[in-house]
């Protein structure tokens, strides 16, 4: 009877585990659509929920350090973070979004060793998010040639990656090298989607640099057009 009893016992436990599992899952995706949506405080509501259901669903705890970020309430947001390296330290998702956390708040020499982490997994379905990350950080850190070589293994994992080849042209147009920063400028204008604020912003200075001012004025257009309220546009209308 008793034998009978804990059975029952372990499969109520079982499949309690289970709803609380799917729940957890259900909820950090609505905290996901709610984040891009912009709601913020109803993403951080349903991320709290998801963790309720489940406190050992990684997802969910890094969704919560996500929104924290978002909202800037950086020391919950930073514990959020170290609990989901708690439930799995090398988890290559969690190591990159700690360590590009790190990266933006000034502490770009602790983050490294992160993102190494996160390319250390041979299964991180994503390694070109991480070596951009690297990347940028280590350009930060006054390590170009080293960023440089990051950008580029970004993008032999992922041809056309928009994110690289826009740091890339950064890079050049910082190092005065107008001729490469256009060549990586135009092959992010060559993969179809539409320049975003900054990449546009940065295809004014390298047309400054180059003596292109009809290119400048294209682009100038472009950006005070599509983004006339983006912080690249105000950045470009106070220097002129």
């Amino acid at each position: 009877m008793i034998v009978g009893l804990l059975v029952v016992l372990s499969a109520t436990v079982a499949q309690a585990a289970t709803v609380g599992h799917e729940l957890a899952q259900i909820r950090t995706q609505l905290a996901v659509e709610y984040s891009r949506a912009g709601n913020l405080k109803v993403a951080l509501d349903s991320a709290d929920q998801a963790i309720a259901a489940d406190p050992d669903y990684l997802p969910g705890h890094l969704m919560r350090a996500n929104v924290l970020q978002q909202l800037k309430v950086d020391g919950d947001a930073e514990r959020s973070y170290q609990r989901a390296l708690s439930l799995a330290p090398g988890n290559p998702e969690a190591n990159n979004n700690y360590g590009w956390f790190l990266c933006q708040h000034g502490r770009g020499d602790e983050s490294l060793s992160y993102f190494r982490r996160a390319l250390a997994d041979p299964l991180y379905e994503s390694p070109q998010t991480a070596r951009l990350n690297l990347g940028v950080c280590l350009a930060k850190l006054g390590r170009k040639a080293e960023a440089n070589d990051q950008f580029l293994a970004a993008l032999q994992a992922a041809p056309g990656f928009a994110g690289a080849l826009t740091e890339l042209a950064r890079l050049y147009l910082e190092q005065g090298n107008g001729k490469l920063a256009r060549l990586y400028l135009d092959r992010l204008a060559s993969t179809g989607a539409p320049l975003s604020a900054d990449a546009l912003l940065l295809g004014v200075g390298i047309a400054r640099l180059n003596g292109d001012a009809d290119r400048e004025r294209q682009l100038v257009g472009q950006l005070t057009s599509r983004f006339p309220d983006a912080r690249e546009t105000q950045q470009l209308l106070s220097g002129l």
